[in-house]
């Protein structure tokens, strides 16, 4: 038996083809927004529930520029990666239903290396 937290290459495959298809829909930038310019925006990785029948996006706009309404156009849209991922031949049951969220891994890097270069944690490692 496995434990639950481990994910199968399966799921891995899958995550991996629906990233690359929201990717390619983002490009070719569908979305036409008079407030907002959607620009670079990278999907870092796709997570699946076991059942595949829910993915969750994870995506972070170059810079961090007005991510949050870029979130909310993405996710008011999410019809349109829906679509795009259902005109693939996929080999499963479902088309999962997809969810965008904020990547903030690099925040959480930008504020580790903050961390290691204060004086007083230099001062901690020596």
């Amino acid at each position: 038996m496995y434990p639950k937290n481990i994910i199968s290459q399966r799921q891995l495959r899958f995550a991996e083809i629906i990233r690359e298809i929201i990717s390619n829909t983002l490009n070719k930038n569908f979305f036409i927004s008079s407030e907002i310019e959607l620009g670079s925006i990278t999907v870092s990785y796709v997570k699946l529930s076991k059942d595949f029948r829910f993915a969750s996006v994870y995506i972070m706009p170059l810079g961090g520029f007005e991510k949050e309404k870029i979130l909310n156009l993405i996710n008011e849209n999410k019809y349109l990666f829906q679509n795009a991922i259902s005109k693939e031949k996929l080999k499963s049951k479902f088309i999962p239903k997809i969810k965008f969220f904020l990547d903030n891994t690099f925040e959480e890097a930008k504020k580790i290396e903050e961390l290691f270069t204060n004086e007083k944690v230099i001062k901690d490692l020596k």
